[in-house]
């Protein structure tokens, strides 16, 4: 007899001659005790359920270092080259990447590959003999059994600025929030820089806001979607709402640099400060986009973003929009960091407004998820 049957045992064994010594009156006197028994068959039914579940939960992960010491605990995730393990007693740990030399687990996992496959395998022998692979080649590595959390990743950051020679007081406040799944990333981006000036009740406003969808398809192309609206008053712009479809490659994507370029189109409605119309336009755009991160302590990116719209129905106009972001980790997921922004127009909504706007803001922020 097993283990399990030896605890059922007293609750559930044979009671042949039960019904000799109670009588029928007792049962119908007594129909809590009944139900007392049945509770308590059903607590202990319960509670070896959750020791069993307990038992296939420990934390049997082999995580062999560079240095000849072994790791055991739970493989949570590979991202942006930082392993993260559960383990008994220290808890959440995070390793480098480049400081690892091999895994071990019975668990199922999601394998992203530097050359941008997507597999879902067990991290044994047998699967770094089936693809050839090296933990080189290892980009992201998610647990099966809890994906929706550890695939989201963002930032906010907020940044202020006086200059006493020109009083002017600039408030900038950015956020994004990114979910990725298989080949698939949805990202939703605020950015906000107001300006005013004591002595003008004007008040200065550069705004966006975007929804991107990504969809990777085979030899690192990828196709992207972008619902946006901006606002610029140094251009003379008052509302713009646009619509982007592109297309491109991921020239290299590992665990420290990514770098993509598209091209496309932009379909817009635009609304200058002097007037309450709406002007159709649609543009051609180029893009390039290239990250630099360093997530181990302390963390460092840098992010930059250069996309140039050519006019087709206005031809001659010419839109550019650059973007750089920088962040240092001043102590965990907090950083401090600058961002730059460069926008050029050089037939603006408004005839009187200025063709380019620019400017540099400091920030402090809270990262999550990386």
């Amino acid at each position: 007899m097993n283990r399990t049957a030896l605890l059922l045992y007293p609750f559930f064994k044979p009671q042949q001659n039960a019904a000799k010594n109670v009588c029928f009156f007792s049962k119908i006197k007594y129909p809590l005790l009944l139900i007392k028994n049945a509770l308590l068959k059903l607590l202990v039914l319960v509670a070896l359920l959750m020791i069993n579940t307990a038992v296939e939960a420990q934390k049997t992960d082999k995580v062999f270092l560079k240095n000849g010491d072994v790791i055991t605990g739970e493989i949570k995730n590979l991202k942006f080259a930082k392993l993260t393990v559960d383990m008994t007693g220290p808890g959440i740990i995070q390793i480098k990447w480049e400081e690892i030399l091999r895994l071990k687990s019975t668990k199922l996992f999601q394998v992203t590959m530097r050359r941008g496959e997507v597999l879902v395998e067990y991290l044994d022998s047998v699967f770094y003999e089936k693809y050839h692979a090296s933990l080189n080649d290892i980009v992201e590595i998610i647990q099966m059994k809890d994906q929706f959390l550890q695939r989201l990743d963002g930032n906010v950051n907020l940044g202020f600025n006086y200059a006493n020679s020109s009083d002017i007081f600039q408030l900038n406040f950015g956020s994004s929030i990114t979910y990725r799944k298989p080949k698939v990333e949805t990202s939703l981006t605020i950015n906000s820089v107001i300006s005013s000036k004591s002595t003008d009740s004007s008040i200065s406003k550069k705004q966006d806001i975007s929804i991107g969808h990504l969809q990777s398809i085979k030899n690192n192309f990828y196709v992207q979607s972008n619902l946006g609206w901006q606002q610029n008053t140094q251009l003379g712009l008052q509302n713009r709402f646009s619509l982007n479809g592109v297309g491109g490659k991921i020239i290299f994507n590992d665990n420290q640099h990514r770098l993509l370029t598209g091209a496309g189109l932009s379909f817009n409605l635009e609304e200058s400060n002097q007037s309450v119309v709406y002007k159709k336009t649609v543009e051609a755009l180029a893009t390039i986009q290239f990250k630099k991160f360093h997530y181990t302590t302390p963390k460092i990116s840098l992010d930059a973003l250069y996309t140039i719209y050519p006019n087709i129905t206005e031809w001659g106009r010419i839109r550019m929009d650059f973007q750089l972001n920088t962040r240092y980790e001043i102590f965990k997921d907090f950083n401090m960091g600058l961002s730059f922004y460069d926008l050029y127009d050089n037939r603006p909504p408004t005839t009187t407004a200025s063709k380019n706007d620019f400017g540099i803001n400091f920030t402090l922020g809270y990262e999550f998820g990386k």
